[in-house]
């Protein structure tokens, strides 16, 4: 790497990483993303999930996913079959699950400064009390010296958001699945994950709009172009069990 040049982690689609600064995401840096209604939490959760993936290929070292004792998103916890199979190694995911929104930063900051994961993840609803400029500064500069990625989930994208230093934000919505063409399509078998994403800010770089498909073989992103085909009613969008459901 020459002398200046940050370190990125690439999505794989060169579309998406040259409207990043440097041409990829920023290693050490705050990244926000969140889902743009709630029935798109689920998405959301897959794309922040494609997001470690990422950024696991560049280390060995594990990710660390903080996510407080009682979800604030009411969409429970994290499931491991469902992650395994999407491609994100539970045997290299360090789960915390602290009891507050400031237990949960404070325990973000800390993985940060230990230097000891590939990425921190952490789950704070944008409408915490918690959430503003301090706290994404210190993360900010947390993942500046650590030169590690800090993946913020925040939930609903909210009009007037809280205040926030982060590099980049980005929104995501689902979509149909890619066809299955060994399959009847009156099975409605769901194919590749695929979800619009919309990179609503990018400092120093630009923002756009995409639909996108993961491969969790090759945990990478690849831009698809839309096709004029015919979407039967109740046409299945791709699903994979992220999260525990929540008991009554």
């Amino acid at each position: 790497m020459g002398a200046g040049r940050r370190a990125v982690i690439s999505l794989g689609a060169a579309e998406i990483d040259h409207m990043l600064p440097d041409s990829g995401l920023r290693s050490g840096a705050l990244h926000e993303i969140a889902a743009a209604t709630y029935h798109d939490m689920g998405a959301a959760t897959g794309f922040l999930a494609g997001l470690a993936v990422c950024a696991m290929k560049r280390s060995s070292a594990p990710i660390l996913w903080c996510e407080t004792g009682r979800s604030p998103f009411d969409i429970g916890g994290l499931y491991g079959s469902g992650i395994a199979a999407f491609g994100l190694d539970p045997a290299r995911l360090v789960l915390v699950t602290p009891a507050r929104d400031t237990d949960c930063l404070w325990v973000m900051e800390e993985a940060l400064r230990s230097r000891a994961f590939a990425a921190v993840v952490g789950e704070v609803d944008s409408s915490s009390a918690c959430l503003g400029l301090t706290a994404t500064r210190r993360l900010q500069l947390a993942a500046e010296e650590a030169e590690t990625p800090v993946l913020l989930f925040t939930g609903c994208a909210k009009e007037g958001a809280g205040a926030s230093v982060a590099v980049s934000r980005w929104h995501v919505s689902a979509a149909p699945s890619a066809h299955v063409p060994y399959a009847n399509e009156t099975e409605m078998l769901p194919g590749t994950p695929r979800w619009k994403i919309a990179l609503v800010r990018s400092r120093g770089g630009q923002p756009g709009n995409w639909l996108v498909e993961w491969n969790g073989a090759t945990g990478i992103f690849s831009v698809v172009t839309p096709v004029s085909r015919h979407m039967k009613p109740g046409t299945a969008e791709a699903f994979v069990p992220f999260r525990r459901m929540l008991m009554a």
